[in-house]
């Protein structure tokens, strides 16, 4: 995986030979666990630990908005992607750099623990897990994020 800015707002993602579903996965996981988890400490007994989360679900690779986490258990995860009609994922790095830091240190991050789990390998269930994401049947999701396509000024 890698990336390259291309402009103030916005950084391509290239998966190269990562599945983009997994390079979709880690930014949600690394989302959530970067993101400062509730201050209150009646929240923070309520915090879910990221390998109880699937991040499979905010990956929705048939959609305009490929990954669209925001808040996850009360932390302000703010990470999006889009898919351009040219096939290149789009990462909102204006929305991210306000909400959390540099875009680019979170990549690096991303980039990082995608190499570490190069040699992992996969157990049957893990594969079908990964084959859901793969939806042939439109949904409600596919209508609104065509919906907000038309209603986002910058695209």
């Amino acid at each position: 995986m890698n990336y390259t800015r291309i402009n103030d707002h916005e950084i391509e993602i290239i998966p190269g030979k990562t599945p983009i579903h997994k390079v979709l996965e880690t930014m949600a996981r690394l989302s959530y666990e970067l993101a400062r988890p509730p201050s209150s400490e009646f929240l923070e007994l309520l915090d879910t630990k990221s390998k109880d989360i699937d991040f499979l679900e905010f990956v929705h690779l048939n959609c305009y908005q490929v990954l669209d986490i925001d808040y996850v258990n009360e932390r302000q995860c703010k990470t999006k992607v889009r898919k351009t009609n040219d096939g290149k994922f789009v990462f909102d790095a204006w929305l991210y750099e306000m909400n959390r830091g540099s875009p680019e240190v979170f990549l690096d991050k991303v980039k990082s623990a995608l190499e570490e789990n190069v040699e992992d390998s996969k157990t049957p269930a893990e594969s079908d897990k990964d084959k859901s994401v793969f939806r042939k049947t439109p949904g409600i999701g596919d209508l609104l994020d065509l919906l907000l396509e038309f209603l986002n000024p910058w695209t």
